[in-house]
């Protein structure tokens, strides 16, 4: 190995490099007045190092300047060092805000503990090299005087690439006392090389810890457990939510590292602009720059965008209104030499604004760069902080209050995030409340945690999924006895022993393993292995015992009596388990199992989609049997899915994040079924049964919908039709002229265009056609364009019938079986339409108030609104939209207005189908209010583009200021349907019935009432 002297790194000092010739890893180390092993030209061996080392360190902290640690350094040495002494199995997570000095921490608890190995995982070459070269001096240390020169720097090696075998891996390790990693260069590696690297090492520090629950970091944590692990991380933040699987054993507020001076104070500046918000965010940010400039602050602007094309538009702006700060474009398309001399031009301060794609990211240090113009901001909480903590580090003299700006957006992809974004979001105290209730949500999990009495070092109880379901039993004995389930299992079936059990919550679980010989043969040694999950809770407020497995064969009764101490326990089972269904509206069984007691070559069947129907009781009751019902519905608005069998299993299809979830689940769910005031045969009566049709049903098609799932798809993109185009906020699926049941006409129209499809069943399920196509709509998304029939035909469309009816996709007709009660007469609201044209409906560009729609704003704007908003065209939310902020609420009101099918009120049907249709769609508005609020906001600016604007009261900046409220409001929506062309005197019975389903369908699924507004 070639060996290479240079005089880099720490003052008075030489550094001897250890280099493979590929290149994959380097090893050097420092060293300070060694003459005798200079004479050598080889770096020392890792144990002669340590030997240099003192047993004590005397660790001091600042104060009344005496130099020593700062205070978080100190405090998370400390906690270090007394976590270890309690022989933890558990990862220690040590949480220090940005500027608070994590890296002197780890080298300072190098030292302190006399370390044999140490590990260091960062997540960026720019990391590895940053970190490498604090350990090779000792970091602070030296200049506190904290360690003296007869101590010998460690040797620190870096890992640049994969290790080629478990030799290579052996030699590194060996030869030093630190390895800085990246996980790529680790996942690189072979499995033998990396465990044989892995195995050399006694700590492992995980650096930037919020990455840790990705699988290439996890593998590796996991891997080297039980051996102390520590986390550093300046905020327990993931997008994920998943916990960071360790235990905090050191946090320090954000609100010290502010008051200390490490963390600077942030002055944030949210603009407002429907047309040109580039340019408003550039103005101001640069206006910022000018002025701290001019107080003489040393400060450096970045502009952050999240593409190249986006950086470019941008870079245009800034070169426009300051050509004489200089505005260099930086990405990492750039060679890399042109990079390097475009960033030695903003740290020379030859220029003075940088703007960038994603770069200079965890481990680029520039503390001149004090305002941060949000272009594009992440979509990620933790990201943003740690970006945002780029600006605020403290600590340098010349700098001045961090300043961030950006642009108030209708997309929210976090709660956090719209809370900081908000209008004058005061972002030191809303970062330091994040971050606190961050930890505080690590720190309940972790207490949950090491509320068990043991955890083994097999499995993570972190990397736990158990799926929701259970069996709920009602046990005499009032207390459980979680020390027997070994003797129910067995010793030797058990993975996890001792059994992990957290008395506090009520909660045991464990995971066994058994082999199967296979079913094709004898053969030998060839049995497969198996392991199982298993979780037990013990609910005493209720006097529930719920158990969960992954192993389905059984409903645990020797588990259950083992543990409740207790003869011949059963679940709660029978028709009692289909108490879970209580509560969901419009519940439509997806998957049913029949038992046939009389039949022995047919005793069992299972039916799925549209064949339930056979399955569920009507003429059979006396012979057949539900084995187990699945299915979906609405629960308090939202959709919902559960099922349950008469074994007495409980689930859904989904798996929970955790234990703690899971036994939230059972908290809801335990509690139904063990209550006998439920009454099944009503929750099965009024199950919707799934007919699979081949023709149109003889009911009148009220309005199309597309699915959640495709809407989500298309909210960005754009229709083509025509040779226009129109976004997706500005198009409209509605249901033309019916003439025949073979094929339903329906329309695409946005403001420009009309394009004319037909819903046609055939066997494979709904397909949508254009009917002509030389008109067919195109759908352009990034990277991509569809026609809108493929789409449409792919992920479904719902037709919204009279009659409390929908045709779900692929073509399966849900029709309630109940009948309903004709809308109550009383509730029509008969007024006279004084000088209005009831034939006309919209007040038009013009605001004509003789218009119904005219007519209907006039009337709203008498009541407390506070913002109402005319959003009449193709694509609209509702004709008029209202919506006012009081008592923890967000009233919304949806208007609908129609005009008169003839000149003088009457009883036509006509009149009802196009509004009814309207009023069903609106329910959608009450489950996802974000979606409301981004369609209104960008639908204004559209109408902005043409000079106009839909407020009749309020404005753009409280539509902005109440939706960045909204998570925290209660959502109550009433939708009204404005017809001057019915009659409260001769209103029908079909108009009656009509409008008793579009209420029905609306109290089930949006927690609404309609009300009708017509004629005397």
């Amino acid at each position: 190995m070639p060996v290479t002297a240079d005089g880099a790194g720490a003052p008075d000092a030489f550094s001897y490099s250890q280099e493979r010739s590929e290149n994959r890893w380097r090893i050097r180390q420092y060293l300070v007045n060694h003459t005798e092993i200079l004479a050598s030209a080889l770096p020392m061996v890792p144990e002669d190092v340590i030997a240099t080392w003192p047993t004590t360190v005397p660790l001091t902290v600042q104060h009344d300047g005496t130099p020593g640690l700062r205070r978080p350094q100190y405090g998370a040495v400390h906690s270090l060092l007394g976590y270890w002494t309690t022989d933890p199995r558990l990862p220690a997570t040590v949480v220090m805000p940005t500027g608070t000095g994590k890296t002197d921490t780890m080298v300072a608890a190098l030292v302190a503990q006399r370390i044999p190995r140490l590990l260091v995982l960062v997540p960026s070459d720019a990391l590895r090299d940053q970190l490498a070269v604090k350990f090779e001096v000792l970091g602070v240390l030296p200049g506190l005087g904290l360690i003296d020169d007869a101590v010998a720097r460690p040797v620190v090696g870096r890992l640049f690439g994969r290790l080629e075998s478990s030799a290579d891996a052996h030699a590194l390790a060996t030869a030093c006392n630190v390895v800085v990693a990246t996980p790529n260069a680790l996942n690189n590696t072979s499995p033998e090389a990396q465990s044989a690297f892995l195995s050399e090492f006694s700590h492992l520090f995980i650096d930037e810890a919020h990455h840790v629950a990705a699988p290439t970091w996890q593998r590796i944590r996991d891997e080297f457990s039980p051996r102390p692990v520590v986390q550093f991380t300046a905020t327990p933040h993931r997008q994920d939510g998943q916990h960071l699987g360790g235990s905090l054993v050191y946090v320090f507020p954000l609100r010290e590292a502010q008051r200390e001076g490490y963390f600077s104070t942030i002055r944030y500046k949210s603009v407002l602009s429907l047309l040109n918000p580039d340019l408003e965010i550039a103005k101001t940010a640069t206006s910022f720059l000018r002025d701290d400039l001019q107080n003489d602050f040393d400060h450096i602007l970045m502009a952050r965008t999240r593409s190249v094309s986006r950086a470019e538009e941008v870079l245009a702006l800034y070169q426009d209104l300051a050509p004489d700060l200089q505005p260099v474009l930086i990405h990492s398309a750039i060679p890399k030499k042109t990079q390097s001399a475009l960033l030695a031009a903003v740290k020379s301060r030859a220029s003075r604004i940088l703007v960038c794609v994603d770069m200079f990211g965890e481990g680029f240090d520039l503390p001149q760069l004090k305002i941060a113009a949000l272009h594009d901001p992440h979509r990620s909480l933790g990201i943003t902080l740690q970006f945002v903590g780029r600006f605020a580090r403290g600590g340098v003299s010349g700098l001045g209050t961090a300043s961030v700006v950006a642009a108030r957006s209708e997309v929210r992809h976090d709660e956090a995030l719209r809370r900081l974004y908000a209008e004058d979001a005061d972002w030191n105290q809303i970062i330091e409340d994040l971050s606190a209730e961050a930890v505080d949500e690590q720190q309940a999990i972790d207490e949950f945690t090491k509320a068990f009495n043991t955890l083994p070092d097999e499995i993570s109880i972190h990397s736990l999924s158990p799926a929701l379901s259970t069996v709920v039993y009602r046990p005499a004995n009032i207390a459980w006895h979680p020390d027997r389930i070994v003797d129910a299992i067995g010793r030797t079936n058990l993975v996890t022993y001792p059994v992990p059990v957290n008395t506090r919550d009520g909660v045991a679980w464990f995971v066994t393993r058994s082999s199967t010989a296979p079913r094709w043969g004898d053969v030998s040694e060839g049995d497969a292995i198996s392991y199982d999950l298993y979780v037990i809770y013990w609910d005493a407020a209720r006097g529930l015992l719920c158990i969960n497995s992954s192993n389905n064969d059984s409903v645990y009764e020797e588990l259950a009596e083992a543990v409740m101490d207790e003869a011949d326990m059963n679940p709660l089972r029978g028709e009692a388990i289909y108490r879970v269904f209580d509560g969901v509206q419009r519940l439509t069984p997806n998957n049913v199992g029949l038992l046939d007691a009389r039949n022995r070559n047919r005793r069992y069947t299972s039916y799925n989609g549209t064949d339930v129907t056979d399955a569920l009781p009507v003429s059979q009751t006396q012979t057949k049997t539900q084995t187990h019902i699945a299915g979906t519905g609405f629960l308090n608005g939202a959709r919902y899915s559960i099922a349950g069998s008469l074994k007495g299993r409980i689930w859904s299809h989904r798996t929970a994040d955790g234990l703690k979830p899971w036994i939230d689940w059972c908290d809801v769910v335990g509690p139904k079924v063990a209550d006998a005031s439920i009454s099944v045969d009503d929750i099965m009566a009024g199950f919707i049964r799934p007919v699979d049709i081949d023709a149109w049903p003889d009911l009148r098609a009220l309005g199309v919908e597309i699915t959640a799932e495709l809407a989500q798809l298309l909210i960005d993109a754009e229709f083509v039709a025509n040779g226009k185009s129109a976004p997706f906020h500005d198009i409209e699926l509605r249901v033309a002229d019916q003439s025949t049941t073979s094929v339903l006409p329906i329309e695409v129209i946005s403001p420009d265009w009309t394009v004319a499809y037909q819903l046609v069943l055939e066997k494979s399920g709904l397909a949508i056609k254009p009917t002509s196509t030389a008109d067919a709509v195109m759908v352009k998304r990034t990277r991509s364009e569809t026609s809108l029939s493929q789409l449409l035909t792919r992920y479904g469309v719902r037709v919204l019938l009279e009659a409390d009816s929908i045709v779900e996709p692929p073509g399966i007709l849900l029709r309630p079986n109940r009948e309903l009660e004709p809308f109550d007469p009383d509730r029509l609201q008969a007024i006279a339409w004084e000088d209005v044209n009831i034939r006309n409906e919209s007040w038009g560009p013009v605001r004509d108030p003789h218009t119904v729609q005219g007519f209907m704003i006039a009337r709203v704007l008498q009541e407390e609104w506070d913002i109402v908003i005319d959003d009449d065209g193709s694509g609209e939310v509702a004709d008029i939209v209202c919506l006012r902020v009081i008592d923890g609420a967000l009233l919304i009101r949806l208007i609908h207005c129609k005009y008169s099918h003839g000149d003088q009120p009457g009883s036509r049907l006509a009149d009802l189908y196009e509004v009814a249709g309207q009023a069903q769609r609106s329910a959608a508005w009450r489950r996802n209010t974000d979606s409301m609020f981004t369609r209104l906001i960008r639908r204004e600016r559209t109408r902005a583009k043409k000079d106009r604007t839909g407020f009749v009261r309020g404005n753009i900046e409280q539509l902005h200021t109440i939706f960045e409220q909204s998570p925290n409001l209660t959502p109550r929506m009433q939708i009204t349907i404005a017809q001057p062309g019915l009659s409260a005197a001769l209103v029908s019975a079909g108009q009656l019935e009509l409008l008793a389903s579009v209420d029905t369908y609306l109290s089930d699924t949006a927690l609404s009432q309609i009300e009708v507004i017509c004629s005397v």
